[in-house]
């Protein structure tokens, strides 16, 4: 899409974000007598005006179902990395947060239509595996779970994408607040999170190159870290590993650097 069209359609997705803001919080408030997570208006138009100078990359078919964990900001992004790619994109939730997300859709859709874009972005509750067209592409956020599900059903065209996931490693005490804020945090917003349990930095470093599948790992650590063998490893593993960073904050863009087509 280009830049003029897709920020014309951010300001439109951002005013009708805030003609709706009551809905918004409305639905969010039904949602939270079984969640925890709480959305901000702000955080929506944040979002959008951040992706405004942003390549998202595009997806490559025409139709795409992806299921994930709920996040009604992954919804969001995901809704308009799909309109910019010319892409029908059905989002399934696995019953999580059902009610603000359909929201989400509803306001973007409404949007679509009055800037006369024929895609349509739905929200649905859980994947009815018998119903899937084979030739529909799945991609599968985070729950390796659901991916298996559909490889034993031998549904075709299912990929596995766990961006998103936390790997967190410290090795001291001092850090143990910090540590159960991330795992709090992880929990309100669905964000699956492994504490690796290591020896020693270099351990905790090598337990990473064996098994990440792209996790976003956060050490935090008193240690000296060898910063060459962590650059070595982000450009031959693909392992983005964050020493002494907060990155909780920003983890819903990432999904925008992310190749997820």
């Amino acid at each position: 899409m280009e830049k003029s069209k897709k920020e014309n359609l951010l300001n439109k997705i951002i005013k009708k974000m805030k003609e709706e803001e009551k809905n918004i919080y409305k639905a969010n408030q039904i949602d939270k007598q079984h969640y925890k997570m709480k959305v901000n208006i702000n955080r929506f138009i944040q979002i959008a005006e951040n992706i405004k100078e942003k390549d998202m990359g595009e997806f490559t078919d025409e139709n795409v179902i992806i299921t994930h964990n709920g996040n009604p900001y992954m919804t969001y992004l995901l809704a308009i990395k799909a309109i910019c790619s010319n892409t029908n994109l059905t989002i399934c939730v696995n019953e999580t947060m059902l009610g603000t997300n359909s929201v989400i859709a509803k306001i973007i859709e409404e949007v679509l239509k009055e800037l006369k874009i024929d895609i349509h972005i739905t929200v649905i509750r859980t994947l009815d595996i018998e119903t899937l067209k084979k030739e529909i592409k799945i991609i599968v956020l985070q729950d390796k779970a659901q991916y298996s599900k559909l490889l034993k059903a031998k549904i075709p065209n299912v990929y596995y994408r766990p961006i998103y996931n936390v790997a967190l490693y410290i090795d001291d005490e001092e850090f143990e607040d910090i540590q159960q804020d991330i795992i709090r945090y992880c929990d309100e917003n669905f964000i699956e999170i492994e504490i690796y349990d290591a020896k020693d930095i270099e351990d905790a470093i090598e337990q990473l190159e064996a098994d990440n599948e792209g996790e976003y790992a956060l050490i935090l650590t008193k240690q000296k870290v060898d910063m060459d063998k962590i650059k070595e490893m982000k450009e031959k593993e693909n392992i983005e590993i964050n020493i002494n960073k907060n990155i909780l904050t920003d983890l819903e863009e990432r999904i925008i650097e992310q190749n997820i087509d």
